[in-house]
């Protein structure tokens, strides 16, 4: 283990500026002789995270951290003593003397920066000059992307031959030990190259050092992106792409452009809206939503307009008001995404970006809107449902009332009537205006930790104790048939560990990030709430979920033949035609759910 002589920690300690290193990371505000910022370890709304420059120490009151400036970088970025202090003392100017080798972990991480880079480099050549990379280059140009961004991001082409990664890096002196923990390939031989015939996207840290990469696929069959899988180096769901370049301009500002994809967010970058960054093969999720929280107070949200692309938005909202960001979705013109706006119509369309952009709370209402008939009780109280979500994630009391008085105002209901079932749903209880509403049964009265309780919410959460039935239960319902993104998050995990084959419950519930679902399960567990009857809690649950999906599929088609019925082209009229039997099936898939329900 490599270790750093005393004096020489102290003096690098002596030398350096800690208001400055946590400054990089923490928006800090001096009170009196004091610095004060939010703290960047846990999700908090009043600033508890101080810095005292003369003892050279932090300290958070919220969750009790502190230390030195070199605590600050090892808690932060999860750096080893060798690493942090390595950064501070270049900082200083100071010439880092170790008195023994690395440990086996550091050397591995040290070569893995270093074969990252090389192999950043290779890509890009093989891209920019080397003709295999023609197609990639075609692509790139027909998608408006100039030499200037692909130099900018050193994006990279990767051979379609599935031999010659291996054996190139073979050849530069890597071991086939290494090359297998390395994250680049796969197979029972670890020679099976992730990357092939793709268009690579190099994924850096906050430093610049590439960490991991994103390839997409130019030909053939296949995922149309994949990305590298966990490393020492990179884990997918506490990065950002495109972060270091999107960062001067975040801290500017103080907000940040969530995009779906690489190609959205290069596209945003091209048209000059370079706070444009885009999560790395996952949903936008709570550790990406604290590490912006460090610098911005804002988040716009841009997602495609399909049904999937809503929901995501729709999750993205809560879990980005949850970190004590406010967060406002772009609905781009057409329904099209940001890569074909720039493809098709040029810069000047994503220029205006803010022309298409509402508050997350007016995207929530007008989702729940049209989810949902309004015009009668039940539609009232299940699109009020809808929004706890979101209102819980406002932990601020005032921002909570403010959005739920608005919710009253969209959805012509009472003001108090809605504060009453919210709190109502938060105790657990049945909310008295959505009595009339379908739940499954058995349901009964555990908090959700503080939150408000849906039955997407209670229905997972039975089938995460009962996890044996999943099996069934995922040929049947999709996540996305689930309007509470909180049951969607433990479907997924679901999901997951069915895959894995790996069912218990709390394997499951390590596969849920949000702390107050996972705590949720566990006190229901505790209470033994579902342990009677729930077969049929489960069942009920399956069948509700299923008839929702299926009444909101006919009333999409409905509108469809009514958009059709007056027109006269015979395309329309064939479309119509296709509709209408698409009807038939949806009638008779409709009476048969109500013979089994009868």
């Amino acid at each position: 283990m490599a270790r750093i002589p005393d004096r020489l920690v102290q003096e690098i300690l002596d030398k350096t500026d800690i208001v400055a290193v946590i400054g990089d990371h923490v928006r800090l505000t001096k009170k009196g002789g004091r610095w004060l910022g939010l703290c960047p370890f846990h999700s908090e709304r009043s600033p508890s995270f101080s810095v005292d420059p003369d003892k050279g120490l932090f300290y958070c009151f919220g969750c009790q951290k502190g230390g030195s400036a070199v605590q600050f970088l090892m808690e932060l970025d999860k750096q080893s003593f060798p690493e942090a202090m390595e950064e501070l003392a270049k900082r200083a100017g100071i010439a880092l003397e170790v008195e023994e080798a690395p440990s086996e972990e550091e050397k591995d991480k040290r070569a893995l920066f270093e074969l990252y880079e090389r192999l950043r480099g290779t890509f890009h050549w093989l891209l920019t000059e080397n003709a295999i990379g023609e197609m990639a280059r075609e692509r790139l140009r027909a998608r408006c992307l100039p030499d200037s961004i692909v130099k900018e991001f050193y994006l990279g082409y990767a051979p379609a031959d599935r031999r010659w990664l291996h054996h190139f890096l073979l050849g530069k002196g890597y071991s086939a030990g290494f090359l297998a923990r390395s994250g680049l390939f796969a197979g029972s031989s670890h020679d099976y190259p992730i990357f092939a015939d793709r268009l690579i996207f190099p994924i850096s840290d906050m430093k610049g050092r590439v960490i991991a990469f994103g390839g997409r696929l130019l030909q053939g069959e296949g995922p149309k992106y994949i990305n590298s899988p966990d490393t020492p180096l990179f884990r997918k769901q506490d990065n950002l792409f495109a972060l270091e370049k999107a960062l001067p301009t975040i801290k500017k500002q103080g907000e940040a452009l969530i995009c779906e994809g690489y190609m959205d967010a290069l596209s945003f970058h091209v048209a000059g809206i370079t706070t444009a960054v885009a999560p790395l093969g996952t949903a936008f999720t709570a550790s990406q939503a604290r590490l912006l929280k460090r610098w911005s107070d804002r988040v716009l949200l841009c997602f495609d307009s399909d049904e999937a692309g809503m929901k995501a938005a729709e999750r993205a909202c809560a879990i980005a008001a949850g970190a004590g960001l406010d967060p406002a979705v772009v609905s781009l013109p057409g329904g099209k995404d940001a890569s074909e706006i720039l493809e098709k119509e040029g810069m000047g369309t994503l220029q205006k970006t803010r022309d298409f952009t509402i508050t997350g709370g007016d995207f929530l209402i007008r989702m729940a809107k049209e989810l949902f008939d309004i015009g009668t009780v039940q539609g009232k109280a299940k699109a009020s449902a809808f929004l706890y979500p979101y209102a819980d994630a406002l932990n601020l009391e005032v921002k909570r009332g403010a959005f739920l008085d608005l919710a009253s105002r969209e959805l012509g209901a009472n003001p108090i009537s809605i504060r009453s079932d919210y709190d109502a749903a938060k105790r657990g209880a049945q909310p008295r205006a959505s009595r009339e509403a379908a739940r499954p049964a058995g349901q009964s009265g555990s908090a959700l930790a503080g939150s408000a309780r849906t039955d997407d919410l209670v229905f997972l959460s039975a089938v995460a104790l009962n996890a044996d039935r999943f099996g069934g239960i995922r040929s049947v319902i999709k996540p996305e048939d689930l309007d509470d993104f909180r049951a969607r998050d433990i479907f997924i995990a679901l999901e997951e560990g069915y895959r894995a084959d790996d069912l218990g419950v709390e394997s499951v519930l390590e596969r849920v990030e949000d702390e107050s679902v996972r705590r949720f399960v566990r006190e229901v567990s505790a209470r033994g709430e579902f342990a009677e009857n729930a077969d049929k809690l489960i069942s009920d649950g399956m069948a509700m979920i299923r008839r929702r999906s299926l009444e909101r599929k006919r009333e999409r088609l409905l509108s469809r033949i009514a958009d059709l019925g007056s027109s006269a082209t015979a395309a329309d009229a064939e479309a119509l035609n296709g509709l209408l039997h698409e009807k038939q099936r949806l009638d008779s898939e409709w009476e048969a759910m109500k013979g089994e329900r009868d």
